[in-house]
C-alpha cells in the first residue's frame, strides 16, 4: 500500500545526496588525471595513460580516505511474491522470493548481522555505540505474501524482521494458509489474519508493530489534479478506502466503487502527515489534526495490544511521511521511536527517528543477480558511510536509462512493424 510518490520524493533525495558526493570524487579524479598528465608530458611518458591511471587512483584513494559518519542500514521491503498482479502498486514494492532469498545471502557475505529494530532503538536511545555491521529488516502493510514466502526465507536464513500492520486491512479469522515447502495451493494476494501474525511472532521470525489503521491519505486542499478513469483508479485506491469505514482486506475483490469513475481527484497528501480540508470547512484546524492523529495512533496501538498480549514500541508512518507535530503525538502515545527519517541512523542522528532504505530487484532494468547484488550492496555501503560506492550507483542507474531506451524503441519498432504488416493485408 505505498504511494509511487513517496517512493519516488525519497529515492529522489537519496540520488541527489549521492550525485553531490559523486560530483565531489569525480573532480578529485579530474584534478589527479590532470596533475598526472602534466607530470607524464613533462618526462615524456605516455600521457594519457598515465593521466588515465592517476585519475582512478586519485579517486579510489579519496573514496578510501573519505568516510561518511558511519550509519546504520534499515532496509524496507513489503511484498514478496511469485505473482502479485492484484497490487496496483506492485512494480514499486514487490520483488520475487528469490531475489529476498539471494539478498540475505548477499548480506552474510557482506558480514552483517540482522538484527530486531527494538534492539537497534533502545541501543541508539541508551547511547550505547551500536555495531558497525548491524542491519535491520522492515516489511510494510501486513501482505499474506510475508506468510507465504517471506516468513520461510527469513527462517532459511536464521534472520529477524519486523512487520508493519495497518489494522484495517487484517484479514478475518481462518485457518493458517501453507507456505512455501508446505504441502497445498499457495495464495499470493490478500493480508495476514490475527491467527498468523500472533504464528509468526511466536516462532520469531517477525516481531508486530504498528502501521496506522487505514492507510490513508487526506485533501489538503480545493485544487483538482486528476479524475477517476479506469487507468488510474487501482492506483488511487485511498479515495476508495476513505469511504469504507472499517474492515478493508477485501478491497480489491469488491465490485462496486463507492468512489464512481470521472470523480474529481483532490490534491492529497499521506493522512497523518499534514493537515486536511474540506469544502464544508475549509483547512483542518490544529487541535482537529492532532484529534485525529491521536485517534489513529491510539486505536492502532489498542487493536495491537489486545490481539498480539504486548503493546508495539515502533510506529511506521504510512507512505514513510509524517510532520514534526506527528512525532510527538506518537511520543506522547507511548511509541519509543517511528520512520520516516532523512537521514542514516548515525549516533549523531535523532535516536527516536528511523531512517530507512528501500529494496528493489532488477536494478538494471532487467533480470540479472550480480547486478543486483552489485547494487543493493553499493546502497548498504553508501548508507554506512563509504561514499565510493556512489560510483557503482550513478553506473547501474546509468545502465538502467539505457534499458529502458532500448525497451521502448524495441516496442515503438514492434508496434511500427504490426501498423506496416496490417497495411499490407488491407
Amino acid at each position: 500500500m505505498s504511494d509511487a510518490r513517496s517512493l519516488t520524493a525519497h529515492t529522489t533525495a537519496r540520488r541527489a545526496t549521492r550525485r553531490r558526493l559523486l560530483v565531489r570524487l569525480l573532480a578529485v579524479a579530474l584534478v589527479s588525471g590532470l596533475a598526472g598528465g602534466a607530470v607524464a608530458a613533462l618526462t615524456g611518458a605516455a600521457g594519457w595513460a598515465f593521466g588515465l591511471l592517476a585519475a582512478v587512483s586519485g579517486y579510489l584513494v579519496a573514496a578510501r580516505l573519505w568516510r561518511l559518519e558511519p550509519g546504520v542500514p534499515v532496509l524496507t521491503y513489503h511484498s514478496v511474491s511469485d505473482n502479485a498482479a492484484w497490487l496496483p502498486w506492485r512494480a514499486e514494492i514487490s520483488i520475487r522470493p528469490a531475489s529476498l532469498d539471494r539478498q540475505l545471502r548477499l548480506f552474510r557475505r557482506m558480514g552483517l548481522q540482522v538484527v530486531d529494530s527494538e534492539t537497534l532503538v533502545r541501543a541508539r536511545l541508551a547511547g550505547r555505540p551500536v555495531p558497525g555491521n548491524w542491519l535491520a529488516l522492515h516489511f510494510d502493510d501486513g501482505y499474506l505474501d510475508n506468510w507465504v514466502a517471506a516468513a520461510p526465507i527469513l527462517r532459511r536464513h536464521g534472520a529477524c524482521a519486523t512487520l508493519f500492520v495497518s489494522t484495517d486491512f487484517i484479514a478475518p479469522p481462518q485457518p493458517l494458509r501453507p507456505m512455501l515447502g508446505q504441502d497445498g495451493p499457495l495464495r499470493w494476494d490478500g493480508y495476514l489474519s490475527w491467527d498468523e501474525l500472533r504464528a509468526l511472532e511466536a516462532e520469531g521470525t517477525f516481531r508486530i508493530e504498528a502501521h496506522g489503521t487505514d492507510h490513508g491519505r487526506i485533501a489538503t486542499g480545493p485544487e483538482t489534479v486528476d479524475h477517476l478513469t479506469p487507468e488510474n483508479a487501482g492506483r488511487l485506491s485511498w479515495m476508495q478506502w476513505a469511504r469504507m469505514p472499517g474492515d478493508k482486506h477485501d478491497w480489491y475483490l469488491r465490485r462496486s466503487r463507492p468512489v464512481p469513475l470521472g470523480s474529481a481527484v483532490p490534491i492529497s497528501a499521506p493522512a497523518l502527515a499534514a493537515r486536511g480540508w474540506s469544502p464544508a470547512t475549509g483547512q483542518e484546524s490544529d487541535a482537529a489534526y492532532d484529534a485525529r492523529v491521536r485517534a489513529v495512533l491510539a486505536t492502532s496501538r489498542t487493536l495491537i495490544t489486545r490481539e498480539m498480549g504486548r503493546a508495539p514500541v515502533l510506529f511506521c508512518w504510512p507512505q514513510n511521511q509524517t510532520s514534526d507535530r506527528a512525532r510527538v503525538l506518537a511520543q506522547q502515545a507511548g511509541f519509543l521511536a517511528t520512520t520516516a527519517g532523512q537521514a542514516r541512523n548515525t549516533a549523531t542522528d535523532p535516536a527516536a527517528t528511523l531512517s530507512r532504505l528501500h529494496i528493489g530487484e532488477d536494478y538494471a532494468g532487467l533480470r540479472c543477480g550480480w547486478i543486483d547484488d552489485l547494487a543493493v550492496r553499493a546502497q548498504i555501503r553508501c548508507f554506512q558511510g563509504f561514499v565510493g560506492w556512489v560510483a557503482v550507483l550513478g553506473a547501474v542507474g546509468a545502465l538502467r536509462r539505457i534499458v529502458r531506451v532500448l525497451v521502448r524503441l524495441r516496442s515503438h519498432g514492434r508496434r511500427t512493424g504490426s501498423g506496416a504488416l496490417q497495411e499490407g493485408m488491407s
